[in-house]
């Protein structure tokens, strides 16, 4: 009788890829924990409107009812101007969303909806809007912003969280939002990035109906994957204009831009000519980053990358904002949560100084320049050799 035989099975231990399984998960409860409440909603006093914020909007998702939008997908680009009611108790940096039906002494919401009929007419519009805030500023540049939102937003936090921007930095100029058509949902990453994929022809023909209106500059805004949607609809632009963008694009602000560093790279080759100016808000400290970060074979994302040699390009600023907290919890909108951040750009934009930066590396500090910000003095680490902001 042969002997019995053991075989003995060799403890393993968990793959890098069961590691990176439970990240997500992770992830996804963290950034669950964060959602905010959806659907578009109106103001039942419109005598009682607190401040009006004016948005224009372009955006690819489908329609459902009440001049909302769902995260279906929509070949039709449909433009509208939206009008939001923001409270005098809001606070900088914040949303203060509605539950059931909001009060407009306490909440964000929606005080009117003008569908535009065609093209021309947002243009006509845009081109008006830009030509009152340049006359109101001694006839200064028409200028227009355009922004485009991150991933897990649905359309009423886009729509809230442009109006949010336009009003605590004080902007003049009219702000076009493009809302792509995000799930709204955390769990649905992939299906974010692939509508990121189906938006760029529409992001590309909605710049194109910028720079064919009556404005003399544009500057373009884009918060994490709506960085990756920028930069990849100005890298098919260029191609198809033999490497050159139009001439005006003056700025390209990437927030926490959630965007591979090689990618980046090989986007900023098909650009000949980039943006007189170029400025990127990176944070060591943004947390949602961190973790796409580590799912990605711990490769830094160009939001959480503060060193500039690795970015293959002169003229673009790498602004460190790891000193701020941003009042989001996951530092992942930073430069337009953190109320210490926000007085900051907006106080030397009020007083019309230009941050000029000259050895990689100096820091500035403009604890002078913002007195009545309770957590001063603070650093903002910048590494180029341009203007950062002019505006």
């Amino acid at each position: 009788m042969s002997p019995l035989r053991i075989k003995h099975q060799p403890q393993t231990m968990p793959s890098i890829n069961a590691f990176r399984s439970v990240a997500l998960v992770f992830a996804m409860v963290l950034l669950a924990a964060c959602s905010t409440p959806t659907g578009v909603k109106f103001t039942p006093s419109p005598s009682e409107i607190q401040s009006l914020e004016p948005v224009l909007v372009a955006t690819t998702r489908t329609p459902t009812q009440n001049a909302d939008y769902s995260g279906d997908r929509d070949v039709k680009l449909h433009l509208a101007a939206y009008q939001i009611s923001i409270p005098k108790i809001h606070k900088v940096g914040q949303i203060e969303w509605p539950r059931d039906k909001p009060d407009p002494k306490r909440h964000f919401a929606v005080a009117s909806v003008d569908p535009f009929p065609d093209p021309k007419a947002y243009q006509a519009r845009l081109a008006k809007m830009a030509a009152e805030a340049s006359a109101k500023q001694k006839n200064a540049p028409r200028s227009a912003a355009l922004f485009v939102h991150g991933y897990n937003t649905d359309f009423s936090e886009s729509l809230y969280r442009a109006a949010q921007l336009r009003h605590d930095f004080g902007l003049t100029m009219p702000l076009t939002l493009f809302s792509w058509p995000s799930a709204g949902e955390p769990g649905l990453y992939i299906y974010d990035r692939d509508s990121v994929k189906t938006s760029r022809d529409q992001l590309a023909s909605l710049i194109g109906l910028m720079a064919s209106s009556k404005l003399d500059d544009i500057v373009l805004i884009a918060h994490s994957l709506g960085s990756e949607l920028l930069m990849e609809t100005l890298r098919q632009m260029a191609l198809a204009n033999h490497g050159t963008l139009p001439s005006k694009i003056h700025s390209v602000i990437l927030i926490s831009p959630d965007l591979d560093i090689d990618v980046f790279n090989t986007q900023l080759r098909a650009i000949k000519t980039l943006p007189r100016e170029f400025a990127i808000f990176a944070s060591q400290k943004d947390r949602a980053l961190q973790l796409s970060s580590f799912l990605a074979g711990d490769r830094n994302r160009v939001g959480n990358n503060i060193d500039e040699t690795k970015i293959n390009r002169k003229g673009i600023t790498v602004i460190d904002v790891s000193d701020f907290t941003g009042g989001d919890g996951m530092n992942h909108m930073t430069a337009v949560t953190s109320p210490s951040l926000v007085a900051l750009l907006k106080g030397m934009t009020a007083s019309n100084q230009q941050v000029f930066l000259n050895a990689p590396g100096e820091t500035q500090t403009f604890s002078d320049i913002v007195v009545d910000t309770a957590t001063l003095p603070l650093t903002l680490v910048v590494k180029t050799t341009s203007a950062i902001l002019n505006k």
